[in-house]
């Protein structure tokens, strides 16, 4: 009976501890406080070189903690900000103000959590090209400059604007000069290559040797979509073009990589170029 005494008084106390430990940690968990979350600006993006034309509202963001407010500052160069969706308040809208020199300008994020905590300020570090706009009239007129690659010579070129082509489209003119194997035009790039194969643009089919640009006037891209260029005599031989480039109203000039295709096959041009040009007369 003694033994039996001993070893339910040793099951009961050792049972108390038990349950007394347990207490104790339940407590524990219901008293311990949350944790503070320390806000911070994480995944920073958004173009880093732009044109400064105060045209364009470009896209910058940060990651999204719920209930937090973002505050986005330009510093070093003006710029316009603009929240697209209240509902993402990480994600702003910036136009950054016109300038007629290279410049450079940063912009900050601060962010303010739901409980009222400020993280560090982070920063994007922003080249800001010049920007001089121009209308499309602009871009008419004569122009003179340099082409090498695949066809070097000295250009002195027509650009004009022909509404049917376009409201952002400039047509380079070919130049008339009829040979004898019955061709009339030729082109205004790739000239020397032209007259070398003894080939002239025919009336008629594609764009007769004339090159379409294709421009963006919010900022200074040139495109040479892949047109049909036209055929060619002696041989009937039919051409495409292809190319992109940049302008600058600030210096008044164009360069353009210009591509010439055989086939429609565009995964590679049969011959390219690069043309450096400035207006001749620039009405200011």
């Amino acid at each position: 009976m003694k033994m039996q005494t001993r070893s339910g008084i040793f099951f009961a106390a050792a049972l108390a501890m038990v349950v007394l430990m347990m207490t104790g940690c339940k407590k524990d968990k219901k008293d311990k406080k949350p944790k503070t979350i320390i806000p911070e600006v994480l995944d920073f993006r958004g173009p880093k070189e732009v044109t400064a034309s105060g045209l364009e509202p470009l896209e910058y963001r940060v990651a999204y903690r719920s209930g937090s407010k973002y505050k986005f500052t330009p510093v070093g160069y003006g710029a316009d900000i603009a929240v697209p969706d209240t509902a993402y308040p990480n994600v702003v809208m910036v136009t950054w103000h016109q300038s007629s020199v290279d410049t450079a300008a940063w912009l900050v994020c601060v962010e303010t959590s739901v409980s009222g905590l400020t993280s560090d300020p982070d920063s994007l570090r922003i080249i800001l090209k010049k920007f001089c706009p121009w209308s499309i009239d602009d871009f008419t007129g004569t122009w003179t400059g340099s082409e090498t690659g695949d066809s070097d010579t000295s250009l002195v070129l027509s650009i004009v604007h022909d509404p049917a082509d376009g409201d952002n489209v400039i047509r380079v003119k070919a130049v008339a000069d009829t040979n004898s194997a019955g061709g009339v035009y030729s082109p205004p790039f790739m000239s020397r290559l032209f007259d070398a194969w003894g080939e002239r643009f025919i009336p008629g089919q594609g764009n007769e040797g004339d090159v379409l640009l294709h421009l963006s006037l919010i900022d200074d891209k040139v495109l040479v979509e892949n047109d049909y260029w036209g055929e060619t005599l002696p041989g009937e031989n039919h051409y495409w073009t292809g190319g992109k480039g940049t302008w600058c109203g600030c210096n008044d000039s164009l360069k353009i990589s210009f591509e010439l295709y055989w086939s429609t096959d565009f995964s590679k041009p049969n011959k390219t170029s690069t043309l450096r040009l400035r207006k001749k007369e620039v009405v200011k």
